[in-house]
């Protein structure tokens, strides 16, 4: 994506704003500090500023430089949404022939930043995942509120009833959990905004030993066999097969870093759901992606990571579901001395037996 900067006629055809590594070719170009500038474009809300005037700045401060003035309140939802049309840039100069792909060819150029102001109808992925944890939240606080309200209709109806006193006092007892839970909602519905509006940095680490930091669950996706976890300023996608259950959304645990990279995590509060684990046969192989077929006769598909090694076709594995999705393999002969493999057949020996004595029952 190329944008003419608004300079005099003679510049406008020798450099512009270049976005998009399909329009220029910056292969051979030089680095040239008079290329500096802020460029905008009124019409259509375009903004793109040289990076070095930008230096050592937080996306949230260069976003909010740009908002106020242009007449954006300071908003999380307009900072996010500038965030989301960032994109790194260069001011150029090119040769006033195109290379042999077709592109632009860049003589000089400078490293910039282009953003957009904040537009209606389009949201980024930031906001999106925004909107959508403050949805989940309102939509469960409008679901209790509704049977506190069911509750308390019933509870008028019965009090004109001498009989009904002991039904009143068991919803009086239930709408008392009720609001319980429903303050507790409206608090992590609370803190959810608070932290998404904060930008100040959490003081867990000051107390935790080197490379162990606090984290929580923001994401369950058993779909894809991952889950999405926030440690300090960061977001991790981590692998499910490497926690030791299914964790639930908002759970709290630990993190152990080596190096700045994600080593392992803990899930303790809750504690995650335990795995289910399933006999099944490797039906197909395709480079990394397997098939399998579970003992029931049903199938299930699954990408192996590069550190794990892909079984061949016929190999009786141990399947590990999440949520009824596969995980995981382990392979029968190492899944810990075949205590998950006896657990398995111990299973399905008791399914066998029960439906042969309930066919017994029949006869």
């Amino acid at each position: 994506m190329k944008m003419n900067m608004s300079d005099s006629p003679l510049k406008q055809k020798q450099a512009g704003v270049y976005i998009n590594a399909n329009d220029i070719d910056v292969t051979d170009a030089s680095l040239d500090p008079t290329l500096s500038k802020v460029w905008t474009d009124e019409t259509t809300g375009e903004i793109a500023v040289s990076v070095e005037r930008v230096l050592f700045d937080s996306l949230l401060d260069v976003a909010a430089r740009y908002l106020e003035p242009n007449g954006f309140s300071l908003n999380l939802e307009n900072l996010l949404a500038t965030i989301d049309s960032m994109r790194l840039g260069v001011f150029a100069s090119v040769a006033s022939k195109n290379g042999p792909d077709g592109r632009a060819v860049a003589k000089r150029l400078i490293p910039g930043l282009y953003m957009h102001l904040p537009r209606v109808k389009t949201v980024g992925p930031t906001l999106t995942r925004f909107y959508d944890e403050i949805g989940r939240y309102e939509r469960e606080l409008a679901r209790l509120q509704d049977i506190e309200a069911k509750a308390r209709k019933i509870a008028e109806v019965s009090a004109k009833d001498e009989t009904g006193r002991a039904a009143i006092e068991a919803l009086q007892s239930e709408n008392q959990a009720l609001r319980a839970e429903l303050g507790r909602l409206s608090s992590r519905l609370n803190l959810a905004e608070q932290a998404l509006k904060s930008s100040a940095a959490e003081t867990d680490g000051d107390v935790m030993p080197n490379g162990i930091r606090s984290c929580v669950i923001r994401a369950v996706r058993p779909a894809e066999g991952t889950v999405l976890l926030k440690s300090g300023e960061q977001q991790f996608s981590c692998p499910l097969r490497r926690l030791d259950g299914v964790p639930s959304l908002n759970a709290r645990g630990l993190a152990y870093y080596e190096g700045g990279v994600l080593k392992s995590v803990m899930i303790f509060d809750p504690a995650p759901a335990p795995f289910e684990f399933q006999l099944a046969d490797v039906m197909a192989v395709e480079g990394r992606k397997i098939k399998v077929r579970y003992s029931d006769r049903r199938e299930g598909l699954l990408t192996m990571a590069a550190d794990q090694a892909v079984p061949g076709v016929g190999v009786r594995i141990i399947a590990k579901l999440a949520t009824g999705f596969l995980v995981d393999i382990l392979p029968v002969a190492v899944a810990g001395d075949s205590v998950i493999a006896d657990m398995v057949f111990d299973e399905q020996t008791k399914r066998q037996l029960h439906e042969e004595f309930a066919e017994g029952l029949n006869d």
